[in-house]
This record gives C-alpha cells, structure tokens and sequence, in this order.
C-alpha cells in the first residue's frame, strides 16, 4: 500500500449564508500512513502550516480522530497526546498546531465552519479548555462526519444550508458524548470504558478478551455481562462494528481496492470480509462504494 487517501473542499462564504447563522467553509479526510510527511494535501495559503510554525484560523473546527495517534500543542496549553476516538476542537484567531506519530499515522476526519448561530453554540456549550475531547470510538459520530464530507464531495441543490444543519447535528451529538464522559465513572464502568478503548486502539488486531477481562480484573462471563449491558453489543461485535465503520469510511474516501481494505482491517480473507460486510451494511463493498 502506498501513497494517502485523502480529499479537502474549501468554499467561499457567500452573503446569503450570513442570515443562516451557521455554514461550513471546508472539509476533509485524510488518511495517513505511518512515515508519512505532515500535513499533506494542496490547501489555500491561509490553511497551510507547518509543526515549527503551526497557524491561526478565522473559523472553527472540529478534527476527528479514526485511527491512529499523534501530539497537539495549542496557544496557552501543554501538548496533550492523541488516539483514535478523539476530537479536536479547533478555535478563530487561537495558534495551534497538531501532527500524526510518524510510526503509526492517522486517520482525521474534519469540517470548519462559522456564522453568528455558530458563535453562540460554540460559547455556550464548548467553553475555550474544550480543546481535546475523548469522545471514542462512535458510530453516530462517524456518520454525520461522514455525510458532511458527502455532501461536499457530491454539491446536490442547496447543500451548504444541509451541510450546516448536520454541523449543528454533530455537535448536538459531541456535547452529548461530553455530558456522557463527564459524569464521575467508578467501578465497572470505568473498567468498561477501559476495555471499550482498547478495542477502539486494537481493533484490527486479534484480541484475547478472557486476558482482557483478567487484566480488568473480571471473570470473562462477567466482562461479557456488562459490556452488552453498557454498550449494547458484545466485546467481538463491537469491535467488528468498529471494523465496518472503518471500512466504509475506506470505501467512500479512499480509491484502495477492497483487498487492500480487506488486509487493512485484519481479515484474513476478502471473501469473508465482503460477506461480513454486506451482512451488516446490507451492499457488498463494491456496491457501497458506487453509492
């Protein structure tokens, strides 16, 4: 595998948009491998920058983390280390700077935006120490991140004011992750949590869950036990779900072959990927990636 899967659309702002309140000015996704140089990507002048330099933006931004790890460093904060299922919260006129570990990479998902309405959400309900969010591993998440990145891929009529509605969409679903996360955990649920993100760090891998369990300090039966009860799907299907969102961002935002998908996510055979896959989504690859 060689080469990045990546795609960036920024738009100007145009003035029948500043009544919506709200409108998005760019996104992208990248997915980037281990060794690769960083940033990448063509962007305009006032969105480059460099980790010795870093930059400042005009708008906001929310950067979602898939895969992967790195290091973020912001005006005024200690840098703060990052892995997948985490969402940086970027601000106007606030110099920051952020980069993938160079041994592993990552995968980001991003949307900026701006507007009046937008202003007020972000003051309200983000306050400026919401700088790094460990929001994990979520498939809801996942979605309207990527059908934002959708409609600005495919422009159908009027798909600035859907694409600001899904913003306020997505951040409505980031400020309930954060009240979620927020609450003092104890006990099991804390070990859950421990255990959901391993699975979210691991998840092309091969996990021996009984030792998992052991290091938590359950019986297996029990962590199985509650790991449905708090997530609503056992340890191998959640981590299978993790898998297919994975894949399906691939699919929609990568040209890699469906083998290549394949032995990315750790299957030991595109065949059974391809019928797990349609099994879930209910399109085999090919036919999800033809849309």
């Amino acid at each position: 595998m060689t080469g990045l899967d990546l795609f960036s659309r920024y738009l100007p702002v145009e003035p029948t948009l500043l009544d919506w309140g709200m409108y998005v000015l760019d996104a992208g996704y990248y997915d980037v491998p281990a060794g690769s140089e960083y940033p990448v990507g063509k962007h305009p002048e006032e969105y480059l920058f460099s980790w010795e330099k870093g930059r400042v933006l005009d708008e906001y931004q929310m950067v979602y983390l898939s895969r992967g790890q790195g290091v973020f460093e912001c005006q005024g904060k200690k840098p703060v280390k990052l892995s997948a299922g985490d969402m940086i919260i970027l601000r106007p006129g606030v110099w920051h700077r952020y980069k993938p570990d160079t041994e592993v990479g990552w995968t980001e998902s991003w949307v900026g935006f701006q507007g009046e309405y937008a202003q007020r959400l972000m003051k309200k309900f983000f306050p400026a120490r919401s700088v790094v969010l460990h929001l994990g591993h979520d498939e809801e998440l996942l979605r309207k991140m990527q059908y934002v990145l959708q409609l600005m891929r495919e422009s159908p009529l009027g798909f600035r004011q859907m694409m600001a509605g899904e913003v306020v969409a997505l951040l409505a679903r980031v400020r309930s992750l954060v009240m979620r996360s927020s609450k003092t955990l104890g006990g099991s649920e804390e070990k859950l949590d421990k255990a959901r993100y391993h699975l979210l760090a691991h998840a092309t891998e091969e996990i021996d869950l009984e030792a998992l369990a052991a290091d938590l300090g359950l019986s297996y039966s029990r962590f199985r036990t509650l790991f449905r009860k708090h997530t609503g799907r056992s340890p191998r299907q959640y981590q299978l779900d993790i898998r297919m969102n994975r894949a399906m961002e691939l699919l929609k935002e990568s040209q890699r072959t469906v083998t290549e998908i394949s032995e990315i996510l750790g299957f030991s055979a595109v065949y059974y990927f391809s019928r797990l896959f349609k099994q879930r989504v209910g399109k085999t690859p090919g036919q999800f990636r033809k849309g």
